[in-house]
């Protein structure tokens, strides 16, 4: 394993337990809202906690809380299971006990985790079986006649494209802007391009997840409805790629809310996406939201690629 994919793992695991302080922080709320007196409870443990290591600095305190604090907890476990919760409710939140989400295990003797073995090994793998890459591109594929209205090739510009997205994954992550959009009609390279930036992140240790604007939308629809929640990937990766924007259904009070909430969460998280679509400026602007177009089509926050010419999938039959 690279330095790089060593510490894009590391960055993962940051990234969750971020992740799970902002749960605890709901969950806490949550429980406040429906019991005030619970909300209370919590707040004087809070303060017996601190008052016992002030004192303790103080030289003033020579016992232990230990006694107290079971007396609080089991108070506040019983006001739980009375109020409908889980008894563990307010404990702390991670998605591996054993690392306690650090990855790393052992007091004296630091070691790594299973699950960050096992992450490695997944991130090894997605590199060795990625196909599409920078070095593979083939501009012969593409016409060397001028495009219309223009004065460069088609093959022209898709060698200034490529150089684009290659720099693009070569910055990363102090690329700016931060996001990248790709727009043209299909048959041009896009989804290509695209695979090409996860695979060269992933070679440099970075998360980058490719996936389709349907499949996106799915995960989202599902974890909505309360079924399988696998939008971790979605919210959490360094890079999301997000092909063919503009493919997915279009369900009421869903589709929308939950593409801004995406964007969104990872604009406000320093978490930069890459995007490519069949769709134009003015038709992106027709089929989102003033609040989600706004932010594809910031300038500021993400650079726009302009791809056109020929179907090259048609040029090889």
């Amino acid at each position: 394993m690279t330095q790089e994919q060593y510490q894009a793992i590391m960055t993962e695991y940051r990234l969750q337990r971020e992740k799970n302080a902002e749960e605890e922080a709901r969950r806490k709320e949550e429980v406040r809202a429906r019991d005030p007196e619970l909300g209370w409870l919590m707040t004087e443990r809070h303060q017996m906690v601190l008052d016992f290591c002030r004192r303790a600095a103080n030289g003033q305190e020579k016992g232990s809380p230990v006694d107290m604090m079971a007396d609080y907890n089991a108070r506040i476990r019983e006001r739980l299971l009375r109020d409908g919760f889980p008894a563990d409710y307010l404990e702390p939140v991670y998605r591996c006990a054993k690392c306690r989400d650090t990855g790393l295990m052992g007091d004296t003797v630091r070691r790594e985790c299973d699950c960050f073995k096992a992450r490695a090994a997944q991130l090894e793998d997605r590199v060795s079986t990625w196909r599409e890459s920078f070095e593979a591109f083939d501009e012969d594929l593409f016409p060397d006649t001028p495009l219309e209205g223009q004065s460069i090739t088609q093959r022209q510009l898709m060698k200034r494209v490529r150089q684009v997205c290659e720099d693009y994954a070569d910055a990363f992550p102090s690329q700016s802007p931060p996001d990248l959009l790709l727009s043209g009609s299909s048959g041009l390279g896009k989804s290509y391009l695209l695979s090409c930036i996860a695979r060269r992140l992933r070679e440099r240790g970075h998360t980058a997840e490719l996936v389709s604007s349907y499949d996106a939308v799915r995960l989202m629809r599902d974890a909505y409805f309360g079924r399988e929640d696998g939008t971790d990937r979605l919210f959490s990766s360094e890079l999301l790629l997000l092909d063919d924007l503009g493919m997915e259904p279009m369900m009421e009070n869903i589709t929308l809310e939950q593409l801004f909430n995406l964007i969104n969460s990872r604009r406000s998280r320093g978490l930069p996406m890459v995007i490519s679509t069949n769709l134009t400026m003015n038709e992106i602007k027709k089929r989102y939201s003033e609040r989600i177009s706004s932010r594809l089509l910031d300038v500021a926050c993400c650079r726009l690629v302009m791809l056109s010419g020929q179907d090259v999938r048609l040029l090889r039959r």
